[in-house]
């Protein structure tokens, strides 16, 4: 209002506030701009100091497996932390901060933990991005069985895994057993399209990691989990890996691009 009134009684007076005023909105604006960069810079010295500390440490992978392992659409508590599609229970979130912290990776507060886990997820997403716009895509609907346990298969060969395709009538829901160090893996495949995988395959899956003998199993599928698969999964310690994570791990490990 004052302005105003300047404009219609005192031109002079009103061009040298105007004046002023915009030359207090520019430094206002550099010194916002100065602050943002100048805690974005803060904050990314932090992080390779946080990263550096991981790599000394010999965490880098566990980190990485850890948000795979744990985050990719299995769990199903409530308010989970979150970040971009990954989605990690709190009890494990303070599992991992502790176990860090016991390899000699001094995390001040959560906010660390969360800037590690959203830098690696970044760097994973991008390079799933860089691979799907490079990779032809391949459908699922066009597996059966035995097609499905091939391409798993293919995808532990590559992981590095000794694989036997056990898969046959009467194989005790096993389908191959994958072996790499003191690591024996019975995985059980579900090739579904339209319906989720339920008890049936965890149970089966339990009941041929002892007859295969095997230490881990693992129920590999196309599809999802119902809830009741995932809660018996945990219970008896079977990993199950639905089709965000299937797709991502062919798209990692065989280059290939599955939907």
């Amino acid at each position: 209002m004052y302005l105003l009134l300047l404009y219609f009684t005192n031109r002079a007076e009103f061009w040298r506030w105007t004046v002023y005023g915009a030359l207090a909105v520019v430094v206002i604006f550099a010194i916002a701009v100065a602050f943002v960069k100048l805690k974005a810079a803060s904050k990314e010295r932090h992080l390779q100091k946080l990263t550096s500390a991981v790599k000394q440490s010999g965490m880098e992978d566990q980190i990485k497996n850890f948000f795979i392992r744990f985050g990719m659409g299995q769990d199903r508590s409530k308010n989970p932390w979150t970040y971009r599609n990954y989605k990690v229970d709190w009890q494990r979130f303070h599992e991992m901060e502790s176990i860090l912290r016991s390899k000699g990776v001094k995390l001040e507060d959560n906010k660390d933990l969360s800037l590690l886990l959203r830098h690696y997820i970044d760097e994973r997403e991008f390079g799933v991005t860089s691979n799907s716009i490079q990779a032809s895509t391949k459908s699922f609907k066009e597996l059966n069985g035995s097609a499905f346990e091939s391409l798993l298969l293919r995808l532990y060969e590559k992981m590095g895994y000794a694989v036997q395709h056990s898969g046959k009538v009467g194989d005790q829901g096993g389908d191959l057993v994958a072996t790499k160090g003191p690591e024996r893996l019975l995985i059980q495949a579900k090739c579904y399209q339209n319906m989720s995988v339920g008890n049936d395959a965890v149970q089966q899956a339990v009941a041929a990691k002892t007859y295969y003998d095997c230490n881990k199993a693992a129920v590999i599928t196309t599809s999802e989990f119902t809830r009741e698969a995932v809660e018996l999964a945990k219970a008896n310690n079977v990993e199950l890996i639905a089709k965000t994570r299937l797709q991502q791990l062919l798209l990692d490990n065989l280059q290939e691009s599955w939907g």
